[in-house]
Parts: structure tokens; sequence; C-alpha cells
């Protein structure tokens, strides 16, 4: 076949015929994921959710997802729209949480006791005082090169 021929073919978008997989099409792969449901029995237990310490009723209610009033039905929202009555999560009564088990990564039954204040002691002050200063000069110094004085 003259090159001419085959320049022409290419550009027509026909196999040049130089082997007998090129007109081939590749088969289709379906890459789609498909999870694995879980077991229907699973029930999360809220109470080991790490907010027990809390001693405040709503707040521990409120970290839990749980609520007395928007578990009946009739209530209304600060929007005013009317609640359907199926609590926080829809699906608490069945799986124990919201379908995920949420819970937040740091709860109060995790949190440190002493978390009211740092006490760095007298190397920690010495160390930040340090860094200050340097900080300082480092900055004098930039002002200083890069001005006309």
């Amino acid at each position: 076949m003259a090159p001419a021929v085959a320049a022409r073919k290419a550009l027509a978008g026909a196999p040049l015929g130089l082997g007998s997989d090129l007109g081939r099409r590749r088969p289709v792969v379906d890459s789609t994921v498909y999870a694995n449901a879980r077991s229907k029995n699973i029930v999360i237990n809220p109470q080991k959710q790490g907010v027990n310490s809390v001693k405040n009723k709503v707040v521990r209610e409120n970290l839990l997802g749980q609520s007395k009033t928007m578990e009946r039905k009739g209530w209304l929202d600060p929007q005013g729209r009317k609640g359907k009555g199926l609590g926080v999560y829809r699906f608490a009564k069945k799986y124990g949480t919201n379908v995920d088990g949420y819970s937040p990564i740091y709860t109060p039954d995790i949190w440190s006791k002493t978390g009211e204040s740092y006490d760095m002691g007298q190397n920690g002050l010495i160390i930040w005082g340090l860094l200050l200063a340097l900080g300082f000069f480092v900055a004098i110094r930039l002002v200083v090169a890069t001005s006309a004085l």
C-alpha cells in the first residue's frame, strides 16, 4: 500500500490493516464499587459514646442526638415547620443512634482533666522568651537590611 493511501485511511478513521487487533474494541468494564450490606441486627449502644460524665441532661441528650420533643408528632421547629416525630436521627430507635453511629471525635469523657490551664514551667518560659527575642531580632535585621539607613 502506498504511503499516501495509508495516510488517507488513517485520516478517515479506518484501521491501517497492519494487524488484526487494531480494529477491535476493548471490553467495557464495570467500575462501580459495590459495598456489602451490614448485618441487620447491629445496634449501637449510645451509653458508650463518651458523654456519660455530662451532668446537664439537655447537653448530654444533644451530644447523643436525642430529643424528647422531636419524638412527638406535631412539634414545630424554629422556622415554623411541622415535625414528623422521627427524632433527631430517623433510625435512632432501629439502630440505637444515627445510621453511621455518629459520635463526636472528642467527647467530655476523654477530655483532659487539666485542660483549663497550661503550665510551661521555667524552662518553657525561657525558651518562649528566646524565641520572641529571636523573632524581634530577625524583623529588625530585615528592616535595616532593606532600608537606606
